[in-house]
């Protein structure tokens, strides 16, 4: 195998899996469908993931990419399906409770939206969309101050993180609530 100068063997360019040489590696699948996926292959993408599901019903993170996917076509129930069996299988995702809380707030269940954004938050304190998305629930909730609060803690995170724009917007909206 040829080598760069690195020392490192060189990568195809053709990522692809090989699906005729393993056509029944569910991760395969997977990973084509997030190629698929980033590549505005939405259609591919979704067949991609049914089939690595249907090779392993336990793949939590097929779940969640593809309840992500539904998301996006507008197929709000089954995301929250979707992200209902990736959490069944990895409730320790924080990812997979504020998906699901973005797909609940986007159906106006805005009290589940508040409730899959707690357990993100207890899973992982560091993201500040899920307390940015927490704060404008809350606020929608008629609870200004919890909201203002997260909306801080939101700001606050953006700031560290030097995500300037996304701190000044999100002062913006501490002002407004």
């Amino acid at each position: 195998m040829q080598e760069n100068l690195n020392n490192q063997p060189n990568i195809p360019t053709d990522s692809q899996p090989d699906l005729h040489q393993h056509p029944q590696d569910a991760r395969e699948y997977y990973n084509r469908g997030r190629g698929r996926d980033l590549g505005g292959d939405r259609e591919g993408a979704l067949a991609d993931y049914n089939c690595a599901i249907q090779l392993d019903p336990n793949h939590a993170k097929a779940y969640g990419n593809r309840g992500l996917l539904r998301d996006r076509l507008g197929d709000r129930q089954g995301a929250l399906a979707d992200y209902d069996r990736a959490i069944e299988l990895e409730d320790r995702s924080s990812t997979n409770y504020y998906n699901r809380g973005n797909a609940r707030y986007r159906l106006e269940d805005l009290h589940g939206a508040v409730a899959d954004y707690d357990r993100a938050i207890q899973i992982d304190r560091t993201r500040p969309k899920t307390y940015y998305n927490r704060g404008l629930a809350r606020v929608y909730l008629g609870d200004r101050q919890g909201g203002r609060e997260d909306l801080q803690i939101a700001a606050d995170l953006f700031r560290q993180q030097g995500r300037d724009w996304d701190y000044q917007r999100t002062l913006e909206k501490v002002q407004e609530a």
